[in-house]
């Protein structure tokens, strides 16, 4: 087996996890390769995948949807370590890291797959962006204190036009992030369907809608709700890529064609992650 480490550096201080995972590899004659840095500030190509067996993710869960929407589109599993707050994508925290790089090396473990979505954001019946988003795709407002308005169509069939402060398209795995803090529903990550959260919907209609995995989501930005003050509309791709939207785009969000292979341990993982974040809180 030949692993790829990747690692954020401001959650791995002076790279001492890193170092400790590499000199376990070199006494278990493990192939790992260069360390990959990886950062908000700092991001690498999908080249640097090619060759390895499996990538092995350092930090939180921002820094594992970094790397793997990396890795959706040639199917190379992950795994990740978490060095931060408690979160769902990681596998196992540091006190874990022994047992769970030997069942790695054994390829003791099960693979998950989980989908992804893409967004195009059409101006003027052109594309103008376009982007995958392993958690969600957030539509909402920026600047100043304002409502959004905005239609939502499926499989171009018109279902409601709404008035909110904006709207999350989300993964099974992104429902809990900000479709959960949204009061959007938890579903099991592994499950293949579209979460639609309108963010304070000025309306008795506004709760989550679930689509199926298959279905096109169409949102059209509306005109201000106010001429006079204007809006700044923003959409966000998993928190890290944005682009501002006007009046009239409209924003297509579909399953995208590749997916992420994630390495479980074992069948419950979420399961045992969900029950301990629910008890933090």
């Amino acid at each position: 087996m030949k692993v790829l480490i990747c690692v954020n550096p401001y959650k791995d201080k002076d790279l001492k996890v890193c170092n400790e995972i590499c000199r376990f590899f070199d006494e278990k004659k493990v192939e790992y390769g260069d360390i990959v840095i990886v950062s908000r500030d700092k991001g690498f190509s999908k080249e640097a995948l090619i060759g390895y067996d499996a990538v092995l993710v350092l930090g939180g869960d921002g820094t594992l949807m970094r790397v793997a929407k990396k890795c959706s589109d040639i199917s190379l599993p992950i795994i990740g370590i978490n060095l931060g707050h408690l979160g769902f994508l990681a596998q196992t925290g540091v006190e874990g890291i022994e047992d769970t790089l030997n069942r790695l090396i054994r390829k003791e473990y099960l693979l998950e797959e989980r989908m992804l979505i893409r967004g195009k954001i059409y101006r003027n019946n052109e594309v103008i962006f376009e982007s995958e988003a392993l958690n969600d795709i957030c539509i909402n407002r920026g600047g100043m204190l304002q409502i959004l308005n905005f239609d939502i169509s499926v499989n171009g069939m018109f279902l409601k036009s709404y008035a909110a402060d904006g709207v999350i398209i989300s993964t099974p795995t992104g429902s809990t992030g900000y479709n959960l803090s949204a009061g959007g529903p938890i579903v099991e990550p592994s499950a293949d369907m579209i979460l639609v959260t309108p963010i304070s919907a000025h309306s008795f209609m506004n709760r989550s809608i679930l689509f199926k995995a298959e279905d096109s989501i169409k949102i059209r930005i509306g005109d201000p709700h106010d001429e006079e003050m204007g809006q700044t509309v923003l959409a966000h791709f998993d928190g890290f890529d944005h682009i501002d939207l006007q009046s009239g785009d409209e924003v297509i969000i579909t399953k995208n064609s590749g997916h992420v292979s994630f390495i479980q341990m074992n069948n419950v993982n979420f399961l045992e992650t969900l029950n301990r974040k629910l008890r933090e809180n």
